[in-house]
């Protein structure tokens, strides 16, 4: 059983939407219900996209950089980013992402869905070209961050590194028959100094990563006493692990400790809970599961922000039959609504 902080949230968020994420959606063709449950929950509002595009451009071009040692251009590299973004814009505004013949390998990384354009979401010009203007602003500034280490910027923090792994989706632990496998944004070493890091993207200041960080230190342990294992070298302690959240939209940074008492607090959550995001399904195939078994919340707030909206109102309405036609009459009738 492969256990997941996002399925666990979904589920307490909506048993609906768990259904449409987790049981529906397929990036196939093959059943246009399928298909357009995975446009959705592939599409993004215009703040989500600006987090994804400095997330994914950090991890994925940046860090590299500081990988191979080199010192990155940001001025160079802030303007490639505004390339990306303005490519992904007319990716989604032209819908290619509904050609069959289009994939996200093929696209790479002008790949994007974005509601405005799905759901006719309404918009005007200046929030797009405020987006790109903040991109900009974001990747000039964040060398200048300060970081876990004192005294010393992001830029320098990542440039001293003697060992940088991001994007890691590889790591696993095998815990009372339930796997861990969390994505970890970086792990950072510098001598005995081991930094578990979470890049963070949002403008909330409430929410609690906590446990997924601990989580991701737990993994990054038990592989890397597995490692230093294979090579001969001495197993590493939890004290030399430390947890960071740090914020690319702003520098904030928030730190963790990783110690027994917080890795078994992590672990007893993740086994009082091991079953919840399994009970529906019954590892039942999507076609043997019924969409009236997945009960809709009652919070008004999660509905209202919830990607599948359009998809749940229409097979409510339409005696859950999906019929793509009537489907994309109602998103246009809710565009004119203005609903």
């Amino acid at each position: 059983m492969e256990w997941s902080i996002s399925k666990l949230s979904t589920l307490r968020q909506c048993h609906r939407k768990f259904y449409f994420s987790y049981e529906l959606a397929d990036f196939h063709f093959t059943h246009a219900v399928r298909r357009k449950a995975f446009e959705l929950g592939q599409s993004k509002n215009l703040r989500m996209w600006q987090g994804t595009l400095i997330d994914n451009f950090f991890s994925k071009r940046i860090i590299p950089l500081y990988k191979e040692r080199k010192a990155p251009d940001y001025p160079a590299l802030a303007d490639e980013l505004v390339e990306i973004a303005k490519r992904q814009f007319s990716f989604s505004e032209q819908r290619l992402y509904r050609d069959k013949t289009m994939t996200k390998t093929k696209a790479g990384d002008t790949y994007q869905i974005l509601d405005i354009h799905e759901c006719g979401v309404p918009y005007k010009e200046e929030d797009v070209l405020a987006i790109y203007t903040r991109i900009r602003e974001i990747i000039l500034q964040i060398p200048e961050y300060g970081s876990p280490d004192p005294g010393k910027t992001l830029h320098q923090y990542l440039l001293s590194s003697s060992y940088l792994q991001p994007d890691i989706r590889y790591w696993s632990y095998e815990f009372e028959g339930i796997t861990l496998n969390p994505q970890i944004d970086l792990v950072r070493r510098n001598g005995k100094s081991i930094h578990v890091i979470d890049w963070k993207v949002s403008d909330s200041t409430t929410s609690d990563y906590s446990k997924q960080l601990y989580l991701a230190g737990i993994v990054a342990f038990h592989n890397i006493k597995k490692s230093n294992r294979e090579k001969g070298f001495p197993d590493p302690k939890l004290e030399e692990i430390s947890l960071f959240e740090i914020n690319l939209m702003n520098g904030n940074r928030k730190q963790h400790e990783l110690t027994r008492e917080s890795s078994a607090g992590a672990l007893d959550y993740v086994y009082q809970f091991r079953d919840e995001q399994e009970q529906l399904s019954q590892n039942k195939k999507w076609d043997e599961l019924r969409i009236e078994d997945y009960q809709t919340t009652d919070k008004k707030e999660t509905c209202m922000f919830c990607k599948f909206k359009p998809l749940c109102i229409h097979l409510i309405n339409n005696n859950f039959k999906y019929d793509e036609n009537e489907y994309y009459k109602l998103v246009s009738s809710r565009q004119l609504a203005g609903i």
